[in-house]
């Protein structure tokens, strides 16, 4: 229901699960609170040359370290997780040539590691990405830099392991039996749903042409959190885009929701764009909740926000919230806008202790005030 006065977003209680998708405006950001503290930040995107804060003021980086520490019990950071690396998902260089680190410029998530220290950051496969090396650009050679920086100072990095439920893990792991984070996917590579093995969905890339390379979003890491019955999909940037039938092992999206199974909360793939949450998609995890992380005018596209509604007669209407939908998107979207739950703002997903039922809270992104002004639920789950 909505409120007409807001109050502030109630703080993380031990036993409960808070996963925060952050309003930046230009990339994603996502929190995640364990039942018993354990703070993860997947991503920190800085995709405009901005030095932008909801004020003016402060770098994207820097606004969600301080959303961190006012939304979790610690002053540090056990995991700081680049899903891929492009510059809404790790960080943009900008004007701001004041903001350096040891060799490298802050922002996205080494502004996020400089306020709110990561114990370990997990790369999809620093320091050798073999075939599929990121792009030659300035945000990737700035990225690269500063994990080269953490090296140098002995700070932990890690390559993902595909299939682990061991690698992202709870800090008092006995404290809870029923939560784990488990990597579905990351560089072609998706679990099987045995053990933590996983196997290999692109073709031996050595024999492909250079125009049928996977690109990086076809390498995104995803993961699935489950805690008690409630069950959680992101994956980054996955798509299901196969250049019309061309390349049909390019739809990772798919085998990658088939490992998931049915979930509670799915995250869009690819910020809903037109290349991704494909039918398959949509029908595999049969979320309740879809949750967008938009900032650009393409996201959604029409046919993707009409797939996670549900918006066909006759279907029960799903939740669908949108971290920012800009107004061009709105307008091209207005058939379905009324549906959706939110447009804008930082959606916070709170699952109860036991991981039994959750709700959805929307905060203000205008400030730092963390002021609710929606709230829905409790969902059971399933």
């Amino acid at each position: 229901m909505s409120r007409e006065t807001p109050t502030v977003f109630p703080k993380w209680t031990p036993g409960t699960l808070d996963i925060h998708h952050i309003d930046t405006g230009c990339g994603n950001a996502t929190l995640i609170v364990g039942p018993d503290g354990t703070a993860i930040v997947i991503d920190c995107g800085t995709s405009k040359d901005i030095p932008l804060g909801q004020d003016g003021s402060r770098r994207p980086g820097e606004l969600v370290a301080r959303y961190a520490l006012r939304n979790s019990p610690s002053t540090t950071l056990d995991y700081l997780i680049a899903t891929h690396v492009h510059p809404d998902h790790v960080g943009d260089v900008h004007s701001d040539k004041t903001a350096m680190g040891s060799g490298f410029q802050l922002t996205g998530l080494s502004d996020v590691d400089h306020l709110m220290p990561a114990t370990l950051v997990i790369d999809r496969a620093y320091p050798d990405y073999g075939l599929r090396p990121p792009l030659r650009a300035p945000f990737a050679d700035n990225y690269l830099a500063w994990l080269d920086a953490r090296r140098r100072q002995g700070r932990q990095i890690a390559r993902i392991a595909v299939g682990s439920t061991s690698q992202v893990k709870l800090r008092s792991p006995q404290d809870y039996p029923t939560f784990s984070i488990r990597t579905l996917a990351a560089n072609g590579s998706v679990w099987t749903g045995t053990g933590h093995e996983s196997r290999s969905l692109f073709p031996d890339l050595s024999a492909l042409p250079p125009e049928a390379l996977p690109d990086e979003n076809k390498c995104s890491m995803a993961f699935l959190v489950s805690y008690g019955l409630f069950c959680y999909y992101t994956g980054g940037d996955l798509t299901c885009d196969t250049y019309d039938g061309r390349y049909p092992w390019m739809d990772v999206e798919t085998p990658v929701a088939e490992a998931a199974g049915k979930v509670d909360v799915a995250v869009a793939n690819h910020h809903g764009y037109f290349d991704a949450c494909g039918p398959d998609f949509v029908g595999l995890l049969d979320a309740a909740t879809y949750i967008i992380p938009a900032w650009h005018v393409t996201h959604p596209g029409m046919a993707q926000l009409q797939r996670m509604l549900g918006a066909w007669p006759g279907v029960k209407r799903r939740n669908v919230f949108a971290t920012r939908m800009l107004p061009e998107n709105g307008l091209v979207n207005s058939r379905f806008t009324s549906e959706m739950r939110s447009r804008q703002g930082h959606v916070v997903v709170r699952v109860e202790p036991g991981g039994g039922s959750y709700r959805i809270f929307v905060l203000d992104s205008s400030s730092e005030l963390d002021y609710v002004t929606a709230e829905f639920g409790p969902y059971m789950c399933s």
